[in-house]
Parts: C-alpha cells; structure tokens; sequence
C-alpha cells in the first residue's frame, strides 16, 4: 500500500514543474512523516476524552440544589491509534451514564465515587483502551425530594446619600422566592439574604440585580431579584397633631394642655402631601401621672416609615384629671 501511494505521488509530482532537490526534499520528508506516523500509534499514549454526565432513573420529585458536573474527563492509557481513533475520529457522542441507584444517598446528598464512574466507563466498552482516572475523582452534590417554601428576601447591603438626599425605600422583585433543600436545612431556612453590597452616595433612584446567599446545599428559585433603591430630596414639614391618652380608669378624664403640639420631621418630595395628622398618635399615658406634678411626657405610638428626625414641640405637656359625672 505505500509503495503505491509513492509511486502515484511521484507521478503526480513530475508533472509539476519543480527544482529536482526540492522535489527529492518533499519526497523524504513525506515518507519520514508516513513513518514517524506509523510509529507513533504503536506507542502507548494518554489520552482525555470528555465525557457528558448522566444520572439515570432519577426520581421524578428529586430536585438537585447543588451544581452537577455537565462533563467528566476521563483519562485512558491506549496504543496511539486507539486514542487518535476514539478521541478524533469516532463521531458518537462520549457519555457517561450511571443509574441514580448506583450512587450513595444520604442525608439529600448524592456521592459518585471513583468506583462508580469506573463501572460506567467500563460499559461503554472502548476496545483497547485501559482505564487510569477521571477528573474530577468524586462528585458530590445535594438534593431536594420536592418539598420548597416560600421564604422572604432580606435586603443586605448598606445605602449612603449625597448631601440633601435621603434612601426613602428599598423595593425588592420579587420580595420572596421559593427555597428547596436537603431535610436537614429544610428547617432552618426562614428567610434568604442578598448579597452585602454598600452603594455609596446615591443621587437618585438606583435600579440594581443582585445575588441572594443561599446556604450550602440549598437552591433558591429566581436565585437572584431586582432592587430598586429609592432615593428622593428630603424637606421639613410641620403638622398640628392632637393628643391622645391611655390607660385611663373609666371613671377618669385627662385633659391636657394644650390639646395639639406640633409635629416637625424631613420627608420625600414625593410624599410630602401624603402625610397628614392622622398618620401620627400621640398620647399621655396615665400610668406617668403621680400626684403633686401637673406634667407629663409625650409618647409617639404611630408614626409614618418613610419619615426622618421626628421633633415633637413641645415634648411635655400640662394636664388635669377630672372624674366623670362631676
């Protein structure tokens, strides 16, 4: 067969017109690449074929909440043309298929050890072709049989403002995401972090994605959300807010003076005609009340969130306690 192929290069060759030491030159240097070729697949070489990962016969409720190895790369010891041929030229497609019983469960964690990728790699039947090792050499992932919960997010990074702006809400999409997990941190998971970021002076509303961390073993689903971190201008506003009391025995009356003190804080542009006197309860409470003193402080049972640097005016207020009927 190769004094053929020589024979009909050569012909091929004398019909091109050549420096004759270069033709010769062609001539020896193809037949030293047919035999260092030759020789070579008569070696025992290495060789790494990548294999696609499956885990069959798996549990229709058996959700994985850790990553699971798309590929595994396998590593043979072969004579050359065995590995040229399986590695280059065989076009089926390498995998590696080991059924869900074949691997250790315990605890909703799967172990495939070195032993059970050699079984598999041991039934695809590559002739010729010894087995030495895989990477990576074991494979550990967790699990989840179905059960989830729906859990909150708990925004976690740090917000500072410029000058004369203030953060005035952090809206969160979604604002809970559903958590599958292992038994043994099933229980444990009441709610899911975000990722600690600090945004450092904001101007105006930020619209962010961000990460959420999730424990080991655990999967969240979306496993990140949107952030919106609201930032407006800040101004004062002044309000006449009437006082309440508490505590008070059903045959007693308080009556204070004066009947109204002045509410002052910082809100949003935004918001500023939003708030009004109602949403804010002031009271005195009865129990503070001791005889020989017409003086008592004033306590702030509601209040709006989206508010800065409450003032009450004044902070103690007259009273007098009257019985009723009289």
């Amino acid at each position: 067969m190769l004094t053929n192929f020589l024979k009909v290069l050569f012909r091929r060759l004398r019909l091109i017109k050549i420096d004759r030491n270069f033709l010769v030159f062609l001539i020896f240097l193809a037949i030293s690449i047919v035999f260092w070729f030759m020789q070579t697949i008569q070696e025992t070489t290495e060789v790494t074929i990548a294999y696609k990962l499956k885990i069959d016969e798996l549990p229709k409720d058996v959700v994985y909440t850790s990553n699971v190895p798309d590929e595994v790369q396998v590593s043979f010891s072969s004579k050359g043309w065995n590995a040229f041929y399986y590695k280059f030229m065989k076009n089926d497609t390498h995998e590696l298929s080991i059924p869900f019983k074949e691997v250790n469960q315990k605890s909703g964690k799967i172990v495939i050890d070195a032993n059970a990728m050699k079984r598999a790699i041991s039934r695809t039947k590559l002739q010729g072709m010894s087995f030495k090792s895989t990477s990576p050499s074991k494979i550990e992932a967790f699990y989840s049989n179905g059960q989830h919960k729906r859990v909150p997010i708990v925004f976690n990074g740090r917000v500072t403002t410029t000058a004369g702006r203030y953060e005035c809400g952090i809206i969160l999409h979604p604002d809970s995401v559903d958590i599958y997990a292992p038994k043994h941190l099933y229980g444990s998971i009441n709610s899911i972090k975000t990722e600690n970021f600090t945004f450092n002076d904001l101007q105006d509303t930020l619209h962010t994605r961000l990460a959420l961390l999730v424990p080991q073993g655990a999967k969240a689903l979306p496993d990140s959300i949107e952030a919106e971190i609201c930032v407006d201008i800040f101004t004062d506003k002044t309000l006449q807010v009437p006082i309440y009391s508490e505590n008070v025995p059903n045959s007693k009356i308080i009556r204070t003076f004066p009947l109204k003190v002045e509410v002052t804080f910082l809100v949003s542009a935004t918001l500023y005609d939003n708030i009004t006197a109602d949403d804010f309860l002031l009271v005195v409470d009865y129990n503070d009340t001791k005889p020989g003193t017409n003086r008592c402080k004033l306590y702030i049972r509601q209040r709006p969130e989206n508010i800065r640097h409450l003032r009450i005016n004044p902070e103690f207020v007259e009273y007098v306690i009257e019985q009723v009927g009289q």
